[in-house]
C-alpha cells in the first residue's frame, strides 16, 4: 500500500514539475537567440535512478544521441538501464527532443518523447526469474548548461510507461544527469 501509493505522488510530482517546465519555458521562447545546431550531432551518457521499478529503486544509466534537424529539434536514440541486486531492464527507444533558447545563452531547457521496447528480469525469489518485454513510452523535461565549447551538463526527469507483466503499475520515473558532447 505504502508502495503504491509513493508510486502516484512521484507520479504526480512528475506531471506537475513537466507541465511547469513547459509553460515556463514557451512563455519566455526566443526565436531570435537560436544557436545553429542544424545538421549537428551530440552523444551523451548519464547516471541517476529509476523509481518505482518492479524492484524498488534501481540505478540508472543512459546513452543517448541528438542529432538536430532545425536548431531546435533533434532525433536519436536512447538507451536507459535499470540495475538492482534482483532487476536487470533494458530500453531501447527513438526520441524526439525540442530545446527551448530561452534568452541565456549556456542555459537551454528541452521537452522530449520516444517510442521503443523494454527488456525487463527479476529474480523474484522462490518464484524464480522471470522477464517480459514491453513497448516504452518516455515523456520527459531537462536542461543542458554548456560548461565549455565541447562540454555540455544534461539532467533530465522521464516517466517511462510501459506494460510489464510482473510489474503493478504501469510506469516507472528515471531521473538522468550527465554530459554530452558535440561531434
Amino acid at each position: 500500500m505504502k508502495s503504491e501509493l509513493s508510486y502516484r505522488i512521484t507520479l504526480i510530482i512528475s506531471g506537475i514539475a513537466l507541465l511547469v517546465f513547459i509553460g515556463i519555458a514557451l512563455a519566455s521562447f526566443d526565436v531570435n537567440a537560436a544557436e545553429n545546431r542544424t545538421g549537428k550531432l551530440f552523444l551523451g551518457t548519464s547516471l541517476g535512478v529509476q523509481s518505482d521499478t518492479a524492484d524498488d529503486t534501481a540505478f540508472a544509466v543512459g546513452l543517448y544521441g541528438d542529432y538536430y534537424l532545425t536548431p531546435n529539434f533533434s532525433i536519436g536514440p536512447l538507451l536507459q538501464m535499470g540495475f538492482t541486486n534482483d532487476l536487470s531492464q533494458f530500453g531501447l527507444t527513438a526520441q524526439a527532443k525540442y530545446t527551448f533558447d530561452i534568452g541565456v545563452p549556456k542555459l537551454k531547457p528541452h521537452v522530449q518523447a520516444g517510442l521503443g521496447l523494454i527488456y525487463a528480469d527479476i529474480d523474484n525469489g522462490r518464484e524464480g526469474n522471470r522477464d517480459d518485454t514491453s513497448y516504452l513510452i518516455p515523456l520527459g523535461i531537462g536542461a543542458e548548461y554548456r560548461l565549455s565549447d565541447s562540454v555540455l551538463l544534461d539532467a533530465s526527469i522521464l516517466v517511462n510507461f510501459n506494460d510489464l507483466d510482473f510489474r503493478d503499475g504501469d510506469s516507472f520515473v528515471t531521473w538522468f544527469i550527465g554530459v554530452k558532447f558535440p561531434l
